[in-house]
């Protein structure tokens, strides 16, 4: 018989606790030693040891952490009695259990947001070449994502005025997770915007003031899902290089030493040793044996170690490899003794093993490390002038490992967790949808109408409320409108679950909107409404059936019109209504020269929001817009907190898209060499055979298919690798900055850690088959391109089919593309503009801007901009007396002669596929 375990069932996370074993009034014999282990209940029902090193003693402590708030554990202590004869064996018995679900006290809120230069002597200055941290510190937030925005403050004193400093949000976004901690944190490289910040600085100034002054003071904005916001409340001063006047805040010159003191160390003679700066280990990553950082890595592949150390050359640590679980981890592999001989190191590595993955297995049965584990880092300092460090603990630094490498080849749908396979053309089963139903909503309830002010319920008036009906229409809708593919059904839930309030709801209930007091008010999935009785008038009722009408002659079933309430009270009406928006009645424009178009491309033109939602993530702001607006004050589509809440929810915790769906299903197409194959609508595939043809193995083919699926083989070329280089660089060299002169100009540069592939670009490159035409003339010495920028390039001057093309370089072999500041890595690139003439490529748009194409030049960023790139740097030119600017452009001066495609911001559709 069992005692009991005396402690708290329902811990507060983040308090530890006292737990205490009570053995059973019928124990007899001396009391022996007590162990006390720790399992997690898993979503399968299967209980994971998660113990590690077990507990001693009869009292214990236990303190659970965030990301344990909510799951259910159970301790259970063992124990250990000697023979009571000599001779006898000892016995291991079990003296109690105990079951506790750990809970918080905490209302979710962003408690703080600081801004600050990590790397800086004072974390509250720095320069346009320094990355500044952004953290948000968060109570009971764990894993919710963080949205930060950085503003200039031209408020006087402290404090920031939201009125004075409206127009002085930089445009770009940064989102981050809440960690373990409870921390989100996101680096702001401000040298990637430089220009575009001290524009906006130096445009806006306060009231007074003559000039921004030596310094532009930054902070940061933290938002969740629009509702929970926090602000930094010290600023960072960040120098400004466009302020004439004396430096304000300028530190005082080091004192130098006396030209008769000693010196340290000196030359020869017993003067006492400085003693030893302290060392100080400061990251660990994960890399293959190129140097590119992993997150994804299978049973069978290699890996190794890069650590950034300060300090530490000479001197010797050890790495040990974890395998991450919520309150216990594992040792999967552990170095030998390592001595640093560079700041930067590169370990030989070792290969994940089928024994290496079993070490993180805790249980043979259900337990989910079975399949897929992550990895952390932990650096030992062998040495006491550094302390021991983990890696990559966090949600975003753990590195994924499959147990088999998700086959490429493989023609089958691939399985899934829980139900075996993925949802593309495949039936929902019941506990499906009561699982995703459970996901979004927190409970298996449908139809339940909605909770109202005072305890009140607005109610549902579904006919039949079963989970087994509301399966039957969602699947039968699917196979009817062609909602087929995994991606497609994440869309429409999502949608039609920020609609119904995750099916709670079947119609529009009664409010201010006069949507809601009409006869064609909206009812179904998806809110099928009638139209006004005076369109003009905004005031009238939509008491005109409109889109019921076509609903009805679509169904062939005009009692729709006569009873349109049956679309809110009968369950295959309200599912096949809202199918039927989804993908006949609700389409983008097929206006071309539309406002729309020309903001979100051609390739959306007359699409349904099923067409759209097969290019997955692209167009989720798009499809709720056409379904159901935008807000006038956020300036975002109704509903979209909820919206994209939902569709993240169900892609990554229901569907598990990724883990199904990141790599093709297609075979891989390249038979003895690595391949890019270019596709025209803008994707880019990256095919990697099993084994590479000797005298392949540096070289890349690129391959281009046409619209038709015609494969057109444009070159062959070598691959180098290059040393990667931190963006920009000085005028003035320094300690670490290495020198390049090109011509009259020269430029200093500073090492990033590990290295980059490039290849040559093999110019001139002139391919005319088959309507294909690609024509790139040489202009340049810098003709070295990182491989899948060389990809776009081919898609894009395809897409064109000029045979004026003039190539005005990327990078030099080096990778710096001395004397430029930006290409370095070689993923800018620059071509001459294009002439109307088409008969000289030295249009110089200062002296020549009637003779410039603007058309064509627009044209060729319209096919950059399919494959990628979103960002050009062009010169302002008079066309008709009048300033014009390139779309998507920026003036930068010297950019008379040349389109500069930027590497900010390149972001093309890429996969990689390995046989």
């Amino acid at each position: 018989m069992t005692g009991n375990i005396i402690g708290n069932q329902n811990p507060l996370i983040g308090k530890t606790y006292t737990y205490e074993v009570k053995p059973s009034g019928l124990s007899f014999g001396l009391k022996g030693e007590y162990e006390w282990y720790l399992y997690k209940k898993q979503k399968n029902g299967i209980w994971k040891d998660i113990t590690g090193k077990p507990k001693s003693g009869e009292k214990v402590t236990y303190r659970f952490g965030e990301i344990g708030l909510g799951i259910e554990f159970q301790m259970k202590v063992y124990e250990t009695k000697k023979g009571i004869f000599p001779g006898l064996p000892a016995t291991k018995e079990l003296a109690a259990t105990f079951i506790l679900i750990p809970t918080s006290d905490k209302v979710s809120k962003i408690d703080k947001v600081i801004l600050f230069n990590r790397g800086g002597k004072d974390v509250n200055k720095a320069s346009y070449r320094d990355t500044l941290i952004a953290q948000a510190h968060c109570i009971a937030m764990f894993n919710k994502e963080i949205e930060f925005h950085l503003w200039e403050d031209d408020a006087p004193g402290k404090g920031h005025d939201s009125n004075i400093n409206k127009n002085n949000r930089h445009t770009r976004s940064y989102k981050a997770l809440v960690n373990e901690k409870g921390i989100a944190e996101v680096p702001i490289p401000l040298m990637s915007d430089e220009k575009i910040l001290r524009q906006v600085a130096n445009q806006f100034m306060m009231k007074g003031d003559k000039n921004e002054g030596a310094n532009h003071e930054y902070y940061v904005t933290a938002t969740y899902s629009g509702k929970i916001q926090g602000a930094s409340q010290v600023n960072v001063d960040v120098a400004n290089p466009d302020y004439k006047g004396q430096p304000q805040n300028q530190p005082k010159p080091k004192p130098q030493p006396g030209t008769h003191t000693q010196k340290f160390p000196p030359q020869q003679g017993g003067s006492p040793k400085q003693p030893a700066p302290k060392g100080n280990i400061i990251e660990a990553v994960f890399i293959d044996d190129t140097g590119k950082e992993l997150s994804k890595v299978a049973v069978g592949d290699k890996v190794r170690i890069r650590i950034h150390s300060k300090n530490m050359v000479e001197k010797h640590i050890q790495y040990v490899v974890w395998e991450y679980d919520t309150a216990s981890n594992d040792e999967v592999f552990r170095s030998g003794n390592i001595k640093i001989t560079a700041d930067i190191y590169d370990t030989s590595g070792f290969i994940i093993t089928k024994a290496i993955f079993e070490k993180g297995i805790d249980s043979p049965i259900g337990d989910p490390d079975s399949d897929t584990q992550n990895y952390f880092i932990e650096i030992i300092s062998k040495d006491l002038s550094a302390e021991s460090q983990k890696f990559g603990v966090n949600s975003e630094g753990l590195m994924e490992v499959e147990k088999v490498k998700s086959a490429a080849g493989v023609q089958k749908q691939p399985k899934n967790k829980t139900t075996g396979e993925c949802f593309c053309n495949r039936d929902f089963e019941e506990k499906d949808v009561k699982q995703l139903v459970k996901l979004l909503k927190g409970t298996e309830t449908i139809w339940e109408g909605q909770a109202l002010k005072g305890g009140k319920r607005a109610p549902c008036n579904i006919s039949d409320k079963s989970f087994a009906t509301l399966t039957k229409a969602l699947n039968s809708a699917f196979k009817k409108y062609n909602i087929n593919t995994c991606i497609q059904k994440i869309h429409f839930l999502a949608q039609a679950c920020e609609e119904t309030g995750t099916f709670a709801l079947s119609e529009e209930t009664k409010s201010d909107f006069l949507s809601s007091q009409s006869i064609y008010k909206g009812r179904g999935l998806l809110q099928l409404t009638g139209i006004r009785t005076d369109e003009k008038d905004l005031t009238t009722l939509f008491n005109k059936p409109g889109p019921y009408k076509d609903y009805a002659d679509y169904k062939n079933d005009q009692n729709i019109v006569k009873n349109p309430s049956i679309v809110a009270n009968n369950v295959d009406y309200c599912i096949d209504s809202g199918a039927w928006i989804w993908s006949i009645n609700k389409r983008m424009t097929s206006d071309p020269d539309s406002a729309a178009i020309t903001k979100w491309g051609k390739e959306t033109l007359g699409k349904s929001l099923n067409e759209l939602a097969i290019f997955g993530d692209k167009y989720l702001e798009l499809i709720s817009v056409l379904l159901n607006g935008r807000n006038t004050k956020t300036k975002m589509p109704n509903g979209w907190g909820t919206r994209q809440s939902n569709y993240k929810l169900l892609k990554t915790g229901f569907f598990m898209y990724d883990r199904f769906h990141e790599k093709s299903n297609a075979p891989v197409n390249a038979k003895d060499i690595v391949t890019f194959y270019i596709y025209a609508n803008g994707s880019i595939e990256k095919h990697i055979p099993k084994n590479i043809k000797e005298g392949y193995e540096e070289k890349y083919k690129y391959i281009y298919c046409d619209k038709n699926n015609k494969n057109h083989e444009i070159c062959t070329v070598k691959v180098v690798m290059a040393q990667k280089w931190v963006v920009g660089s000085k005028v003035n060299g320094g300690k670490g900055w290495e020198k390049r002169t090109v011509g009259k100009k020269t430029r200093y540069y500073q090492k990033d850690s590990g290295q980059v592939e490039l290849i040559k670009v093999p110019l001139p490159i002139n391919y005319n088959k088959s309507g294909i035409l690609i024509k790139i003339g040489d202009n340049t010495d810098r003709e070295y391109i990182n491989p899948k920028a060389f990809a776009s390039m081919l898609g894009a001057v395809a897409e064109c089919g000029y045979t004026d093309f003039m190539f005005n370089g990327s990078t030099s072999v080096d990778g710096t593309g001395a004397p430029s500041v930006t290409h370095v890595n070689g993923v800018s690139f620059d071509f001459r503009y294009l002439r109307k003439d088409k008969t000289s490529n030295n249009i110089h748009i200062d002296t020549e801007s009637e003779a410039f194409d603007i058309a064509r030049e627009e044209k060729f960023i319209d096919a950059l901009v399919n494959f990628g790139y979103s960002k050009f740097y062009s010169y302002n030119i008079v066309v008709n007396k009048k300033k014009f600017i390139l779309k998507n452009s920026t003036h930068l001066a010297d950019h008379n002669h040349h389109l500069h495609i930027r590497r900010e911001g390149y972001n093309p559709k890429y996969k990689e596929i390995k046989e």
